[in-house]
């Protein structure tokens, strides 16, 4: 009888061991079904389009320069963007009912984020005026107007690395397709 506290204090500290257990089998599951995301931005909503001083444009190229800022809020996974194709379309085109391609290209990078970081991809990309973009939009720009209303789609191909002490790095690929919207494309 005079151990009786003995055992109060084994009960006390198996359950102690239990609690902590469970909170750490809980903690490991949550993390593991955690998804990894990228979250793009295109800084300030807007694409900058070199001065155009004359028709056709000198050199016959349109400069377009934008920034895409991407996240990476995860705590356990770098991820990249990678083979990358940007579409621009004006989804506010009153001559037609269906939306109308601006311009399409690759971007020459890839986006790679580390974990719970940011990364800005500084975008440059000379266009052939009538050939990749059309002319209604390379005049309207030579005339100082912008051209609003449209909507930026990135298609690529997005990669988490996950370092894991069983397996090393373990790579997951998948097709992702991102949308900014309302873009504006204006000279300066």
């Amino acid at each position: 009888r005079r151990f009786g506290w003995l055992y109060v204090a084994r009960w006390a500290v198996a359950s102690v061991v239990t609690v902590l257990a469970v909170a750490v089998i809980v903690r490991a599951v949550v993390v593991m079904l955690r998804p990894e995301k990228l979250q793009l931005k295109l800084a300030g909503g807007r694409v900058a389009v070199d001065w155009i001083p004359s028709m056709p444009p000198p050199g016959n190229v349109v400069a377009l320069n934008f920034v895409l800022r991407a996240n990476n809020p995860s705590g356990r996974a770098s991820v990249e963007y990678t083979n990358v194709t940007v579409r621009l379309t004006d989804v506010t085109s009153a001559s037609s009912s269906s939306p109308t391609k601006i311009a399409e290209f690759d971007l020459s990078q890839s986006i790679p984020v580390s974990q719970r970081t940011a990364h800005e991809a500084v975008v440059r990309v000379t266009m052939t005026p009538g050939e990749d973009v059309p002319m209604r939009y390379v005049r309207a720009l030579f005339e100082g107007r912008s051209v609003d209303g449209v909507e930026m789609m990135l298609s690529g191909v997005f990669a988490s690395h996950v370092t894991t002490m069983a397996n090393g790095e373990v790579t997951t690929k998948d097709l992702a397709t991102y949308y900014c919207w309302p873009v504006t494309i204006a000279v300066g």
